[in-house]
């Protein structure tokens, strides 16, 4: 029998050992790793973004959040009920006592067809009063709401007859209406100028007055239109007593060009001015109030802004024939109906359109 051979074992030994190591950490790697290779196994990679940052999402299509609403209005036509702010200016030369005194009783005549508006007459004179070159509004507010209108309106209208000899109506309206000493003109209010005067704008057709920006009707009417934003024959006008060209009047400076003008801007055919020589103004003011509360009640204010062509009103205006689209306008959210096509006193009228709303999801 041979003997075994002593350095076999060892060797035998070690193998066996490394052999066993080996299978122990193929084992260890099979059970706690995860082959990125096997089809059965493998976790998708989302697509990275080009420019190397966070992964693409899907587009997400946004909801639809604004749509078209049906509006059903009804309104009762009340006549005039809302605010108007009027600019009165008055000759203060040395020829208009007789005027003065002829204006300062007619306070009734000009409000007759604005008793239910909420009023404001604010009262200036022609004679233009300057400091360091910038010009002062001298001005008597009287409202409405007040006990003593008429008081108050009998002496702002007679301020007595020693101003310039330059009457300047068109500058002193516009300081009336901008007053920075005694701010009065409401922002949504109509607006209104009536000049009371023996003379033109600045003499004869503004010839005293040829440097100035105020020489001519149309520093008033930008000043109205730009500034104040007011649309005139919509929710502004401009009235005068005064010489008008087509009319005798001896006993006047000049002839009012300017003044004709201005009154017949926008007026939509409304006569809007008198003569200064009539013997009384009740007429003219009457003629003159009744217009500005057109203004007023041919204005209906909607809670929306309609979409485009979508406004259909129901009605009857004044002569007692149905209301037609050819009969008013839409300016935003504001039904103006056209001079004459006023809707019928103590009427309803009933206003369906469209407009976009915000819908919930």
């Amino acid at each position: 029998m041979l003997k075994p051979n002593a350095r076999l074992v060892p060797v035998c030994a070690f193998a066996f050992a490394a052999l066993c190591l080996a299978c122990s950490e193929a084992n260890f790697q099979r059970n706690s790793a995860v082959p990125v290779n096997s089809a059965s196994n493998a976790v998708p990679v989302e697509p990275s973004d080009p420019n190397g940052d966070e992964p693409n999402e899907a587009p997400v299509t946004p909801p639809e959040d604004a749509d078209l609403a049906l509006a059903e209005e009804s309104f009762t036509q009340q006549g005039v009920n809302g605010l108007v702010d009027i600019a009165l200016v008055i000759d203060d030369s040395g020829s208009m006592q007789e005027e003065q005194n002829n204006l300062s009783t007619k306070l009734n005549d000009l409000v007759v067809s604005l008793k239910d508006a909420n009023w404001q007459i604010g009262v200036v004179t022609t004679t233009v009063s300057s400091v360091l070159g910038i010009d002062r509004c001298k001005l008597t507010l009287i409202k409405s709401s007040d006990n003593d209108s008429e008081e108050k309106f009998i002496k702002a209208v007679t301020p007595g007859v020693n101003g310039d000899g330059n009457e300047q109506g068109i500058r002193a309206a516009v300081n009336a209406l901008k007053c920075n000493e005694k701010p009065w003109v409401r922002p949504n209010s109509t607006v209104a100028v009536l000049i009371v005067s023996d003379e033109d704008n600045c003499s004869d057709n503004g010839s005293d007055c040829l440097l100035s920006a105020s020489r001519s009707e149309q520093f008033l009417i930008d000043y109205v239109e730009q500034d104040l934003k007011r649309d005139v024959g919509r929710n502004a006008g401009f009235y005068g007593i005064f010489a008008p060209p087509s009319e005798s009047c001896p006993t006047a400076g000049q002839i009012g060009k300017q003044y004709q003008k201005l009154v017949d801007y926008k007026a939509n055919g409304s006569q809007n001015y008198g003569n200064i020589c009539d013997s009384s103004y009740k007429s003219t003011l009457e003629r003159i109030s009744g217009n500005i509360a057109k203004l007023l009640s041919s204005q209906f204010t909607l809670k929306h802004n309609p979409s485009a062509d979508s406004v259909a009103v129901q009605g009857v205006k004044s002569n007692g024939d149905a209301i037609t689209a050819a009969d008013y306008r839409v300016d935003g959210n504001v039904i103006t109906f056209r001079t004459g096509s006023e809707p019928a006193l103590g009427s309803d009228i009933n206003v369906t359109y469209k407009y976009s709303a915000v819908i919930s999801h």
